[in-house]
């Protein structure tokens, strides 16, 4: 094909530049680029949408999405396989489901779904080789996990060749974790499970997950030893040695409650649980937060739950008190930490849901409210640029109508650029009811180069399965400022 002349070139791209004076949503760059020509007549260029606030996205009818790809086998509507990794990233290194080279994507396949997970329910653990027709490949097996936070499956930070997850041990007597090697194709169980592990691959944290009252986050099939005491000393914190299996406790429940009430421990305690719930390790792995929960019943059928976040150090020295009621964290920084919480904004009125900057310099007071949306899970980029976050398909402010929303945050110009809406679905059935402790978050994560973003979702009625987007488009074409 001849080339077009320069003339009809020009009057395109003026075309293009004023048609896009009219769209509120899409930057001149990306709709001009579809209508430039070559030599060889190319395919135009994918556009993407882009929106001032998170309402915006739900109000949208003509917002524009990148392609999404399934990479998991659901099976037969006989003998249906549900796929996922079941958590998000709280740090650069923090919980990941690729490997460094970005090759393998750790999975999890169970086979039930909506309804609660007892002691014989197994899931299997694999990899997925996405170089290789997403091949899947199994090696191993767990009777320890749930519906919120999977089994803690994850690379060990640092290594191409292990990942570990958690399981019950082989006499079912108290929860251990696995180790595999993928190029010995050994396994090694530690004696704990584990919650978190620190930057240099080397320190788990974790506590006790029969404990949890939390829905859809506790271990089932061994009893909590201390079901009856509000604030044991004998459980905790522990850190436990990946090399040797070593561990030990870095600080008790019972040293928790004196901190949150360093007067005079409360007495409405009966029947009530102060339980660890959280631990994520901050960018250089010098300290941790920690999120307490302190459950109380205060008459049949009240039952009131506090949630504090502390900070410390890997000894289990120096706690700070960082922010009350953490939800779904990320450390930017060693001192800095993202998290949707509910907040007072300046121009007044009730209290809302945004994202916001907390410092660990023990104020607990909010430094930077970046924008108002419903809860997610959050993550920054590796470039700095971007913040990758989700909704749930039921929110009480905002109507989600049953489908969850993913997008990106674009922090120069402080403009979201939406990158799907997935109807929840619970047996194939789409749902605009909150599912509660069966509800199938998103937990978008993003590959070590940071061009893909993997995610759970039903949408497609197949249950729990794994999906991918490219996102290299937008992050090669980033919006401009108005």
């Amino acid at each position: 094909m001849k080339k077009l002349n320069t003339s009809l070139q020009f009057y395109c791209l003026v075309a293009a530049l004023s048609f896009t004076g009219m769209l509120g949503c899409t930057s001149a760059k990306y709709v001009a680029k579809s209508f430039m020509f070559s030599s060889e007549a190319k395919i135009a260029a994918p556009e993407y949408s882009t929106y001032l606030s998170f309402p915006e996205i739900i109000s949208a009818k003509d917002a524009k999405y990148p392609s999404v790809k399934r990479i998991t086998d659901g099976g037969t509507k006989k003998k249906p396989v549900y796929n996922g990794f079941f958590f998000y990233n709280c740090s650069p290194l923090d919980l990941s489901q690729f490997d460094p080279s970005g090759r393998y994507l750790l999975n999890m396949q169970v086979t039930i779904e909506g309804r609660e997970v007892r002691a014989t329910d197994k899931g299997d653990i694999g990899m997925i080789d996405l170089k290789n027709n997403n091949q899947w490949i199994r090696v191993g097996q767990t009777t320890a996990w749930n519906w919120q936070q999977g089994c803690r499956l994850e690379w060990i930070p640092g290594s191409s060749e292990e990942f570990i997850w958690d399981d019950r041990s082989d006499d079912g007597k108290s929860f251990v974790s696995r180790i595999y090697n993928i190029r010995t194709g050994k396994t090694r169980t530690l004696p704990r499970p584990i919650y978190t592990i620190s930057p240099d691959g080397v320190t788990a944290l974790t506590h006790d997950f029969e404990r949890m009252e939390h829905g859809g986050t506790n271990f089932v099939g061994i009893e909590d030893k201390y079901k009856r005491q509000w604030a044991p000393e004998e459980t905790g914190v522990f850190k436990m040695d990946l090399r040797t299996g070593k561990s030990v406790m870095i600080v008790s429940v019972r040293q928790m409650a004196r901190i949150l009430y360093p007067g005079k421990l409360p007495a409405d305690t009966a029947g009530g649980r102060l339980y660890i719930f959280r631990e994520g390790f901050n960018v250089s792995g010098n300290r941790f937060i920690a999120f307490v929960k302190d459950v109380r019943i205060k008459s049949p059928g009240d039952t009131t739950t506090r949630t504090i976040g502390f900070s410390m150090t890997p000894e289990g020295q120096d706690i700070r008190y960082l922010y009350e009621e953490p939800s779904h964290h990320y450390w930017r920084d060693d001192s800095t930490i993202i998290d949707n919480v509910r907040v007072q904004l300046p121009s007044g009125g009730d209290r809302v849901r945004a994202y916001i900057l907390f410092k660990d310099d023990g104020s607990g007071k909010p430094k930077e409210i970046l924008w108002v949306a419903p809860n997610g899970h959050d993550s920054y980029h590796k470039s700095g640029e971007w913040i990758l976050t989700d909704t749930y398909s039921t929110d009480g402010k905002y109507n989600l109508n049953g489908y969850h929303y993913l997008y990106m945050y674009h922090i120069a110009t402080k403009k979201f650029v939406p990158l799907g809406k997935f109807e929840f679905r619970i047996n194939g059935t789409y749902s605009k009811e909150d599912p509660g402790i069966f509800r199938v978050d998103l937990h978008p994560r993003f590959s070590p180069d940071g061009r893909l973003i993997s995610f759970d979702s039903t949408h497609e009625g197949l249950g729990r399965q794994v999906y991918m987007i490219d996102i290299g488009y937008i992050l090669d074409n980033p919006p401009m400022a108005n």
